[in-house]
């Protein structure tokens, strides 16, 4: 992978069937369980990542360690409560405020 190279992230859906059955292939593994993230690069799947139990599969003659990475932390914040993002500092910080207000709570920006 160059640093010129774009990389699409995205839930996969039955027409990707295909390319995730053949990248199960390349990596003599079996298809994740779904629902599945895809990583893609020139329009190629390279990586999958299921959202459910973890499991990944890739391209074994691509680099694609980042890609993976990449698509285990997205994978975190669709769970949700995984995530380390900026929403998931403010809610725990709102939270720390708010749990001495009697009956107070964040759930409006959840």
């Amino acid at each position: 992978m160059t640093d010129e190279q774009t990389i699409e992230i995205r839930m996969l859906s039955i027409e990707d069937g295909a390319a995730l059955t053949r990248l199960a292939q390349l990596d003599t593994a079996s298809t994740p369980a779904a629902p599945v993230l895809g990583g893609i690069v020139d329009g190629r799947l390279v990586a999958a990542h299921s959202t459910v139990n973890d499991e990944s599969i890739a391209d074994p003659f691509h680099r694609t360690a980042e890609i993976r990475t990449l698509l285990a932390q997205r994978a975190g914040q669709l769970r949700g409560g995984h995530g380390r993002g900026l929403l998931s500092r403010l809610r725990g910080r709102l939270d720390g405020e708010l749990g001495s207000a009697p009956g107070a709570t964040s759930e409006a920006i959840r």
